[in-house]
């Protein structure tokens, strides 16, 4: 399975699915914009983009709020969809200069999926 397409959604229920599936069971209220990723007609994975909850942050920068894909995704799916995501971002949000995201080591996580996609760590 190789990540095929990356879509803009409007429906509620993918940010339902992301809620249900992601392992702190919720999602921030409100987005801007919701990508749905695909393998033929079947849903990999999905990402929230919103504003930052720190509001001195300006309206040049995004935050990824939320990402899930399942579990059987093949490697480096997620690194692919950021890639796919900022393409996403650049063509249809020019004014945005900044995205950032926010891993959580309690559970494991070291930013690789980042770090494989070029972005700066920070904190």
């Amino acid at each position: 399975m190789i990540l095929r397409r990356c879509q803009p959604s409007e429906s509620r229920e993918l940010r339902e699915w992301i809620k249900r599936s992601h392992y702190l069971e919720s999602a921030p209220p409100g987005y801007v914009a919701a990508l749905e990723f695909l393998e033929g007609k079947e849903r990999i994975g999905g990402m929230l983009l919103g504003r930052p909850a720190a509001r001195t942050y300006g309206e040049e920068i995004l935050e990824l709020t939320r990402m899930y894909f399942v579990d059987s995704a093949p490697k480096n799916t997620e690194s692919a969809a950021l890639a796919m995501m900022r393409a996403f971002v650049r063509k249809w949000f020019p004014s945005i200069r900044l995205l950032i995201s926010y891993s959580d080591p309690s559970q494991g996580h070291t930013g690789g999926i980042y770090k494989a996609d070029g972005w700066a760590r920070f904190g």
